[in-house]
């Protein structure tokens, strides 16, 4: 018996395809809204350029800055204290009770500062204060001086008066260090300052010099006034100068 089944359907011949076909056409994109590409406002193109400003003159002075100070590269300042006159140092007992009474001086300090760095420093509106077992006792002002770069400045601070003290302690570290033949006196001086780099100024930094000066008492024994007063400074490493500490 005869197998009969449907009749298999014959392939189609492809179309032949020519050089310039490269595959199905690439729709062209599509925009929504009104059909044109979205456009950036007026403000929003205002604020990136001026971010950009401000970014690149941020890296600039940043730069400059950084260049400045590798050039200019700060050192210590260095003070120092080459000579004192101690004219009088007298602490009298007025209040019959101990510690308080008035201490009469008169003090002439001779002071110099060193300045390394390659630039010039300027002092301004300072003072100058001596302290004595942690009580002030003097003051006085100080004229305006200018340390040129890689130089040095002298200047004296002198301090004549009358203090009342109300303070024990005072008056029995007077009379030791009478009796020793040494007083430890610190003298503190505050400034202004003003840096001067390539005709650049930088001021409102502040610089604080601190020298503890042990004095002998004047030659009349009793640290009253006398007609040689001690004219040396003593340190308990250096009896011919004394290195002070310099904070900014």
């Amino acid at each position: 018996m005869a197998a009969y089944g449907k009749p298999q359907p014959q392939p189609q011949p492809q179309p032949q395809l020519n050089n310039a076909y490269y595959g199905p056409p690439i729709p062209p994109p599509a925009y929504y809204g009104s059909g044109a590409p979205p456009q950036r406002s007026g403000p929003h193109r205002l604020f990136c350029c001026l971010f950009r400003v401000i970014a690149i003159t941020i890296i600039a002075l940043g730069t400059a800055s950084l260049v400045l100070w590798l050039i200019f590269r700060p050192s210590a300042v260095k003070a120092y204290t080459d000579t004192a006159t101690l004219s009088r140092f007298d602490f009298n007992n007025t209040g019959g009770r101990v510690g308080r009474g008035i201490l009469s001086y008169n003090l002439t300090v001779g002071m110099r500062v060193r300045n390394p760095n390659r630039f010039g420093i300027d002092y301004r509106s300072g003072e100058a204060l001596a302290f004595y077992d942690g009580d002030r006792f003097g003051y006085a002002p100080l004229q305006p001086f200018y340390v040129a770069r890689k130089s040095e400045s002298k200047f004296d601070v002198t301090m004549i008066g009358t203090e009342a003290i109300d303070d024990g302690d005072v008056e029995r570290t007077y009379r030791r260090e009478t009796t020793e033949g040494l007083y430890r006196v610190k003298v503190r001086v505050y400034s202004k300052l003003g840096f001067k780099v390539r005709g650049f100024k930088v001021n409102n930094y502040k610089s604080k010099i601190t020298c503890t000066l042990y004095l002998p008492v004047p030659s009349s024994g009793n640290g009253t006034a006398s007609t040689t007063p001690s004219t040396m400074v003593f340190t308990r490493t250096n009896p011919q100068r004394t290195t002070c500490d310099v904070d900014f």
